[in-house]
């Protein structure tokens, strides 16, 4: 598979894909560039992961997993790992697992939207 960079937000999860998260504002932005690294697709289950690349200030991965059990419901996981990799991450101390919670937050509202707008 080509390695890209996949730049809109909607676009298609695949194996190989890079991806660069942007935190900050438009004056002042950090880029954390990422691999997916694995993808799993099936009618019950959607689950990809994706692992840090040279660049980011975190070395680590981070799994997201949806599935769907035989009564129906629907469950969300995020799994996540990591260790400081940059001078600013190791000298952030106790604010970068505060950060690493905030982002954390930021995933499970977002999909919280998505999934009320959806339903409607």
């Amino acid at each position: 598979m080509s390695r890209g960079t996949d730049t809109a937000p909607d676009a298609p999860v695949s194996l190989d894909a890079t991806v660069i998260i942007a935190f900050g504002s438009k004056f002042l932005s950090l880029f954390a560039p990422c691999r997916v690294v694995a993808v799993i697709d099936e009618p019950d289950r959607f689950a990809f992961a994706y692992g840090t690349l040279p660049g980011h200030p975190e070395q680590g991965e981070e799994c997201f997993s949806a599935w769907k059990t035989t009564e129906g419901k629907v469950t969300f996981t995020i799994r996540a790992f990591s260790r400081p990799a940059s001078l600013l991450a190791r000298a952030s101390g106790p604010l970068g697992p505060r950060v690493q919670i905030t982002t954390t937050w930021g995933y499970l509202n977002a999909l919280k939207k998505f999934v009320s707008s959806a339903s409607q």
